[in-house]
Protein backbone atom coordinates (compact mmCIF):
# COMPACT_ATOMS: atom_id res chain seq x y z
CA UNK A 1 0.00 0.00 0.00
CA UNK A 2 1.21 3.45 -0.61
CA UNK A 3 0.98 5.79 2.60
CA UNK A 4 1.25 9.41 2.61
CA UNK A 5 2.14 11.77 5.46
CA UNK A 6 1.52 15.12 3.93
CA UNK A 7 2.49 18.71 6.62
CA UNK A 8 -0.43 19.84 7.61
CA UNK A 9 -1.53 23.65 6.68
CA UNK A 10 -4.01 24.61 9.61
CA UNK A 11 -2.41 27.85 11.24
CA UNK A 12 0.64 27.17 13.68
CA UNK A 13 -0.08 23.18 13.30
CA UNK A 14 2.82 21.39 13.03
CA UNK A 15 1.92 17.96 14.18
CA UNK A 16 2.73 14.74 12.53
CA UNK A 17 0.35 12.10 11.52
CA UNK A 18 3.19 9.95 12.12
CA UNK A 19 6.82 10.15 13.94
CA UNK A 20 9.71 8.51 12.44
CA UNK A 21 10.01 5.05 15.12
CA UNK A 22 6.30 4.07 13.94
CA UNK A 23 6.68 5.11 10.42
CA UNK A 24 9.75 1.86 10.89
CA UNK A 25 6.86 -0.28 12.41
CA UNK A 26 4.71 0.35 9.87
CA UNK A 27 7.82 -0.24 6.63
CA UNK A 28 8.44 -3.27 8.99
CA UNK A 29 4.77 -5.03 8.69
CA UNK A 30 4.93 -5.37 5.81
CA UNK A 31 8.30 -4.04 3.34
CA UNK A 32 6.59 -3.57 0.56
CA UNK A 33 4.74 -0.72 1.53
CA UNK A 34 5.11 2.53 0.00
CA UNK A 35 5.56 5.62 2.47
CA UNK A 36 5.51 8.71 1.58
CA UNK A 37 6.91 12.14 3.55
CA UNK A 38 6.05 15.39 2.76
CA UNK A 39 9.92 17.20 3.36
CA UNK A 40 10.28 19.07 5.91
CA UNK A 41 7.48 17.13 7.80
CA UNK A 42 9.16 17.46 11.13
CA UNK A 43 11.46 19.61 11.06
CA UNK A 44 10.44 22.14 13.58
CA UNK A 45 9.88 19.43 15.96
CA UNK A 46 13.25 17.62 15.89
CA UNK A 47 11.92 15.35 12.91
CA UNK A 48 14.09 15.30 10.64
CA UNK A 49 13.77 14.09 7.11
CA UNK A 50 16.94 12.11 7.52
CA UNK A 51 15.18 10.30 10.22
CA UNK A 52 11.98 9.32 8.13
CA UNK A 53 14.82 8.45 5.48
CA UNK A 54 16.18 5.86 7.96
CA UNK A 55 12.95 4.96 9.10
CA UNK A 56 12.13 3.74 5.50
CA UNK A 57 10.00 6.47 4.54
CA UNK A 58 10.50 7.98 0.56
CA UNK A 59 10.72 12.22 1.27
CA UNK A 60 8.75 14.29 -1.77
CA UNK A 61 9.09 17.96 -2.15
CA UNK A 62 5.26 18.45 -2.37
CA UNK A 63 2.51 18.39 -0.58
CA UNK A 64 0.58 17.56 -3.95
CA UNK A 65 3.01 14.22 -4.83
CA UNK A 66 1.66 12.91 -1.48
CA UNK A 67 -1.94 13.34 -1.48
CA UNK A 68 -2.10 12.46 -5.17
CA UNK A 69 -0.38 8.86 -4.78
CA UNK A 70 -1.69 8.14 -1.27
CA UNK A 71 -3.70 4.91 -1.28
CA UNK A 72 -4.09 5.57 3.16
CA UNK A 73 -3.17 9.51 4.07
CA UNK A 74 -2.41 9.57 7.54
CA UNK A 75 -2.45 13.26 9.23
CA UNK A 76 -3.44 14.51 12.70
CA UNK A 77 -6.16 17.71 11.53
CA UNK A 78 -9.10 17.25 9.51
CA UNK A 79 -8.43 18.77 5.53
CA UNK A 80 -8.65 22.25 4.75
CA UNK A 81 -10.89 23.86 1.68
CA UNK A 82 -7.81 23.79 -0.72
CA UNK A 83 -6.92 20.58 0.41
CA UNK A 84 -10.64 19.55 -0.06
CA UNK A 85 -9.65 18.79 -4.04
CA UNK A 86 -7.31 16.04 -3.15
CA UNK A 87 -9.86 13.49 -1.79
CA UNK A 88 -10.91 10.45 -3.73
CA UNK A 89 -12.66 7.90 -3.70
CA UNK A 90 -9.90 5.24 -3.98
CA UNK A 91 -8.18 6.95 -1.09
CA UNK A 92 -8.68 6.15 2.79
CA UNK A 93 -8.10 9.35 5.07
CA UNK A 94 -6.76 8.54 8.67
CA UNK A 95 -7.31 11.69 10.87
CA UNK A 96 -8.96 14.12 13.21
CA UNK A 97 -12.02 15.55 11.83
CA UNK A 98 -14.37 17.92 14.01
CA UNK A 99 -16.98 16.98 11.69
CA UNK A 100 -19.92 18.17 13.87
CA UNK A 101 -18.64 21.70 13.60
CA UNK A 102 -17.79 21.73 9.71
CA UNK A 103 -20.84 21.29 7.22
CA UNK A 104 -18.35 22.26 4.73
CA UNK A 105 -16.41 19.44 5.41
CA UNK A 106 -19.19 16.96 5.89
CA UNK A 107 -20.14 18.12 1.73
CA UNK A 108 -16.88 17.61 0.62
CA UNK A 109 -16.40 14.39 2.35
CA UNK A 110 -19.87 13.40 0.27
CA UNK A 111 -18.57 14.87 -3.17
CA UNK A 112 -15.47 12.79 -2.86
CA UNK A 113 -16.90 9.70 -2.09
CA UNK A 114 -13.84 9.77 0.09
CA UNK A 115 -13.48 6.42 3.23
CA UNK A 116 -13.25 8.23 6.02
CA UNK A 117 -11.72 6.90 9.01
CA UNK A 118 -11.66 9.26 12.49
CA UNK A 119 -9.61 8.69 15.64
CA UNK A 120 -11.14 10.83 17.78
CA UNK A 121 -14.63 9.03 17.42
CA UNK A 122 -13.49 5.41 17.56
CA UNK A 123 -14.00 4.58 21.55
CA UNK A 124 -11.59 1.63 21.99
CA UNK A 125 -12.35 -1.55 23.84
CA UNK A 126 -12.24 0.11 27.26
CA UNK A 127 -14.57 3.07 25.57
CA UNK A 128 -12.33 5.91 26.71
CA UNK A 129 -11.29 7.04 23.13
CA UNK A 130 -7.69 5.91 22.78
CA UNK A 131 -6.13 8.14 20.52
CA UNK A 132 -8.29 11.39 21.74
CA UNK A 133 -7.78 10.78 25.58
CA UNK A 134 -3.90 12.06 24.96
CA UNK A 135 -4.97 15.06 22.82
CA UNK A 136 -7.49 15.87 25.73
CA UNK A 137 -4.51 15.60 28.33
CA UNK A 138 -2.49 18.26 26.36
CA UNK A 139 -4.97 20.35 25.81
CA UNK A 140 -6.42 20.67 29.44
CA UNK A 141 -2.81 20.83 31.03
CA UNK A 142 -1.83 23.18 28.14
CA UNK A 143 -5.20 25.54 28.70
CA UNK A 144 -4.18 25.92 33.03
CA UNK A 145 -0.55 27.48 31.40
CA UNK A 146 -2.65 29.85 28.97
CA UNK A 147 -4.82 31.12 31.72
CA UNK A 148 -1.22 31.87 33.71
CA UNK A 149 0.02 33.44 30.95
CA UNK A 150 -3.15 35.70 29.59
CA UNK A 151 -3.14 36.77 33.32
CA UNK A 152 -0.20 38.88 32.60
CA UNK A 153 -0.35 42.49 31.33
CA UNK A 154 1.68 42.05 28.36
CA UNK A 155 -1.01 39.26 26.91
CA UNK A 156 -3.94 41.46 27.93
CA UNK A 157 -4.50 40.63 31.30
CA UNK A 158 -4.69 42.52 34.64
CA UNK A 159 -1.64 41.01 36.37
CA UNK A 160 -2.86 38.44 38.11
CA UNK A 161 -0.16 35.81 39.66
CA UNK A 162 -2.15 32.69 39.38
CA UNK A 163 -0.96 31.02 42.73
CA UNK A 164 -1.02 34.34 44.71
CA UNK A 165 1.83 35.31 47.26
CA UNK A 166 2.16 36.09 50.78
CA UNK A 167 -0.68 38.55 51.69
CA UNK A 168 -2.52 38.27 48.18
CA UNK A 169 -5.04 35.88 47.43
CA UNK A 170 -4.80 33.31 44.32
CA UNK A 171 -6.63 33.38 40.86
CA UNK A 172 -9.84 31.93 41.23
CA UNK A 173 -10.30 29.58 38.05
CA UNK A 174 -13.66 27.72 37.21
CA UNK A 175 -13.41 24.42 34.73
CA UNK A 176 -16.46 24.23 33.16
CA UNK A 177 -16.13 20.12 32.62
CA UNK A 178 -15.15 17.29 34.88
CA UNK A 179 -13.83 15.09 31.57
CA UNK A 180 -9.95 14.44 30.58
CA UNK A 181 -9.94 17.72 29.66
CA UNK A 182 -11.03 19.43 32.47
CA UNK A 183 -9.41 17.69 35.07
CA UNK A 184 -5.91 17.79 33.50
CA UNK A 185 -6.80 21.64 33.20
CA UNK A 186 -7.90 21.55 37.37
CA UNK A 187 -4.60 19.15 37.93
CA UNK A 188 -2.15 21.62 36.78
CA UNK A 189 -4.12 24.73 37.74
CA UNK A 190 -4.08 23.10 41.41
CA UNK A 191 -0.06 23.12 41.10
CA UNK A 192 0.39 25.92 40.18
CA UNK A 193 -1.88 27.28 43.29
CA UNK A 194 -4.96 28.25 41.79
CA UNK A 195 -8.44 28.55 43.89
CA UNK A 196 -10.04 26.24 41.57
CA UNK A 197 -13.87 25.01 41.05
CA UNK A 198 -14.98 22.58 38.96
CA UNK A 199 -18.80 22.13 37.08
CA UNK A 200 -20.26 19.27 35.70
CA UNK A 201 -23.88 17.60 35.02
CA UNK A 202 -22.61 14.64 36.39
CA UNK A 203 -20.78 15.14 39.76
CA UNK A 204 -20.88 11.24 40.93
CA UNK A 205 -18.68 10.87 38.06
CA UNK A 206 -16.10 13.07 39.08
CA UNK A 207 -16.87 13.01 42.86
CA UNK A 208 -14.00 9.85 42.78
CA UNK A 209 -11.63 11.79 41.14
CA UNK A 210 -8.29 12.53 43.77
CA UNK A 211 -8.37 16.50 43.15
CA UNK A 212 -12.16 15.81 44.54
CA UNK A 213 -11.41 13.26 46.98
CA UNK A 214 -8.31 15.73 48.34
CA UNK A 215 -10.73 18.46 48.50
CA UNK A 216 -8.22 20.31 46.26
CA UNK A 217 -11.10 21.53 44.25
CA UNK A 218 -14.71 22.58 44.67
CA UNK A 219 -17.25 20.12 42.37
CA UNK A 220 -20.91 21.91 41.83
CA UNK A 221 -23.33 20.69 39.68
CA UNK A 222 -23.58 22.90 36.31
CA UNK A 223 -26.65 23.83 36.78
CA UNK A 224 -27.73 27.72 37.14
CA UNK A 225 -27.21 27.91 40.59
CA UNK A 226 -24.09 26.28 40.52
CA UNK A 227 -23.12 28.33 37.35
CA UNK A 228 -24.12 31.48 39.72
CA UNK A 229 -21.75 30.66 42.80
CA UNK A 230 -18.30 29.96 40.73
CA UNK A 231 -18.29 32.53 38.64
CA UNK A 232 -19.19 35.08 40.96
CA UNK A 233 -15.73 36.63 41.66
CA UNK A 234 -13.66 34.06 39.18
CA UNK A 235 -10.39 35.43 37.75
CA UNK A 236 -10.83 32.83 34.64
CA UNK A 237 -13.21 30.29 32.67
CA UNK A 238 -11.22 26.93 31.09
CA UNK A 239 -13.99 25.64 28.70
CA UNK A 240 -13.61 21.91 28.88
CA UNK A 241 -17.25 20.04 27.68
CA UNK A 242 -17.02 17.21 25.14
CA UNK A 243 -19.99 15.69 23.41
CA UNK A 244 -19.10 13.20 21.15
CA UNK A 245 -19.78 14.06 17.49
CA UNK A 246 -22.23 16.51 18.36
CA UNK A 247 -21.99 20.62 18.64
CA UNK A 248 -20.90 21.16 22.13
CA UNK A 249 -24.18 22.85 24.24
CA UNK A 250 -23.30 26.55 25.55
CA UNK A 251 -22.82 26.06 29.43
CA UNK A 252 -22.11 29.52 30.11
CA UNK A 253 -24.05 32.62 28.28
CA UNK A 254 -23.23 35.64 27.55
CA UNK A 255 -24.86 37.10 30.86
CA UNK A 256 -22.84 34.74 33.17
CA UNK A 257 -19.88 37.09 32.22
CA UNK A 258 -20.77 40.26 34.09
CA UNK A 259 -19.88 37.24 37.53
CA UNK A 260 -16.69 37.54 37.11
CA UNK A 261 -14.04 39.89 38.06
CA UNK A 262 -12.97 42.57 35.26
CA UNK A 263 -10.13 41.44 33.13
CA UNK A 264 -11.29 37.86 33.42
CA UNK A 265 -10.10 35.52 31.30
CA UNK A 266 -11.66 32.72 29.07
CA UNK A 267 -9.80 29.80 27.56
CA UNK A 268 -12.56 27.26 25.27
CA UNK A 269 -11.09 24.28 24.87
CA UNK A 270 -14.51 22.78 23.59
CA UNK A 271 -14.33 25.85 20.41
CA UNK A 272 -13.37 23.11 17.95
CA UNK A 273 -16.61 21.74 18.25
CA UNK A 274 -18.31 25.12 18.60
CA UNK A 275 -17.75 25.90 22.19
CA UNK A 276 -19.33 25.77 25.44
CA UNK A 277 -19.37 29.52 26.32
CA UNK A 278 -21.75 31.43 24.47
CA UNK A 279 -19.37 34.64 23.22
CA UNK A 280 -16.50 32.36 22.04
CA UNK A 281 -15.77 31.69 18.75
CA UNK A 282 -12.85 30.42 16.54
CA UNK A 283 -9.24 32.08 16.51
CA UNK A 284 -5.91 30.87 15.47
CA UNK A 285 -2.55 31.34 16.51
CA UNK A 286 -1.81 34.46 14.97
CA UNK A 287 -4.32 36.17 16.40
CA UNK A 288 -5.74 34.29 19.33
CA UNK A 289 -7.83 36.69 21.27
CA UNK A 290 -10.66 39.11 21.81
CA UNK A 291 -12.16 40.64 24.35
CA UNK A 292 -16.13 40.63 25.01
CA UNK A 293 -17.80 42.95 27.61
CA UNK A 294 -13.28 43.41 28.73
CA UNK A 295 -13.33 39.74 29.34
CA UNK A 296 -10.24 38.02 27.49
CA UNK A 297 -11.40 35.37 25.25
CA UNK A 298 -9.08 32.50 23.63
CA UNK A 299 -10.67 30.33 20.83
CA UNK A 300 -7.76 28.76 18.98
CA UNK A 301 -9.27 25.21 17.48
CA UNK A 302 -5.65 23.54 17.23
CA UNK A 303 -4.36 24.22 20.68
CA UNK A 304 -1.73 20.98 20.71
CA UNK A 305 -0.46 21.53 17.13
CA UNK A 306 2.12 24.41 19.17
CA UNK A 307 3.04 21.71 21.96
CA UNK A 308 3.65 19.47 18.73
CA UNK A 309 6.21 17.57 19.41
CA UNK A 310 4.49 16.51 22.99
CA UNK A 311 1.14 15.34 20.57
CA UNK A 312 2.97 13.92 17.79
CA UNK A 313 4.32 11.00 19.91
CA UNK A 314 1.07 10.56 21.48
CA UNK A 315 -1.26 10.81 18.90
CA UNK A 316 1.06 8.71 16.55
CA UNK A 317 1.56 5.86 19.28
CA UNK A 318 -2.12 5.55 19.83
CA UNK A 319 -2.96 6.26 16.09
CA UNK A 320 -0.51 3.09 15.08
CA UNK A 321 -2.79 0.16 16.09
CA UNK A 322 -5.88 1.54 13.54
CA UNK A 323 -3.21 2.48 10.78
CA UNK A 324 -1.39 -0.96 11.13
CA UNK A 325 -4.76 -3.03 10.51
CA UNK A 326 -5.91 -0.77 7.31
CA UNK A 327 -2.59 -1.06 5.47
CA UNK A 328 -2.35 -4.43 6.60
CA UNK A 329 -5.82 -6.11 6.54
CA UNK A 330 -7.79 -3.20 5.05
CA UNK A 331 -10.29 -0.56 6.64
CA UNK A 332 -13.27 -2.86 7.37
CA UNK A 333 -10.97 -5.19 9.62
CA UNK A 334 -9.80 -2.00 10.99
CA UNK A 335 -13.78 -1.70 11.93
CA UNK A 336 -13.90 -4.97 13.91
CA UNK A 337 -11.62 -4.11 16.57
CA UNK A 338 -12.74 -3.62 19.87
CA UNK A 339 -14.67 -0.07 20.21
CA UNK A 340 -13.87 0.70 16.59
CA UNK A 341 -16.91 1.00 14.73
CA UNK A 342 -17.75 4.26 15.17
CA UNK A 343 -14.33 5.21 13.38
CA UNK A 344 -16.17 5.24 10.15
CA UNK A 345 -17.05 8.91 9.39
CA UNK A 346 -17.65 8.99 5.64
CA UNK A 347 -17.99 5.94 3.02
CA UNK A 348 -18.98 6.43 -0.47
CA UNK A 349 -21.17 9.77 -0.34
CA UNK A 350 -22.71 8.98 2.68
CA UNK A 351 -21.57 10.10 6.35
CA UNK A 352 -20.88 7.06 8.92
CA UNK A 353 -21.83 9.47 12.09
CA UNK A 354 -25.92 9.55 12.43
CA UNK A 355 -25.68 12.79 14.78
CA UNK A 356 -23.71 14.25 11.96
CA UNK A 357 -25.76 13.20 9.38
CA UNK A 358 -29.26 13.86 10.67
CA UNK A 359 -27.76 17.33 12.11
CA UNK A 360 -27.01 18.52 8.48
CA UNK A 361 -29.31 16.71 6.49
CA UNK A 362 -27.06 14.28 4.67
CA UNK A 363 -26.98 10.85 3.54
CA UNK A 364 -26.02 8.85 6.32
CA UNK A 365 -24.61 5.11 6.44
CA UNK A 366 -24.54 2.73 9.51
CA UNK A 367 -21.03 1.17 9.40
CA UNK A 368 -22.30 -2.48 10.64
CA UNK A 369 -23.53 -2.64 6.85
CA UNK A 370 -20.09 -2.70 5.74
CA UNK A 371 -18.16 -5.43 7.87
CA UNK A 372 -21.26 -8.09 8.39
Amino acid sequence: MIIGIPKETMNHEHRVGLVPSDVERLKKSNPKHQILVQAGLGEIIGFTDVMYKAAGAEVVPEAKTVWEKAELLVKCKEPLEPEYKYLRKDMILYSFLDLAYSKELAQALIDSKVTSICGETIPGPKNNYPVLLPMSEVAGKLAAQLVAEYFCTNRGGMGILIGGCAGVPPARVVVVGGGVVGMNAAKTLVGMGADVWVLDIDVHKVATHPLVVDNKVKLLYATEEGIQIALKGADAIVGAVLVTATQTPKVIKHEHLKLMNPGGVIIDVACDLGGCIETIHQTTHDDPTYFVDGILHYGVPNMPGVVAKTSSICYSNESMPYVLSIANEGWREMLKMPGALMGLNAYDGKIGLKTVADAFGMPYIDAKTLIN
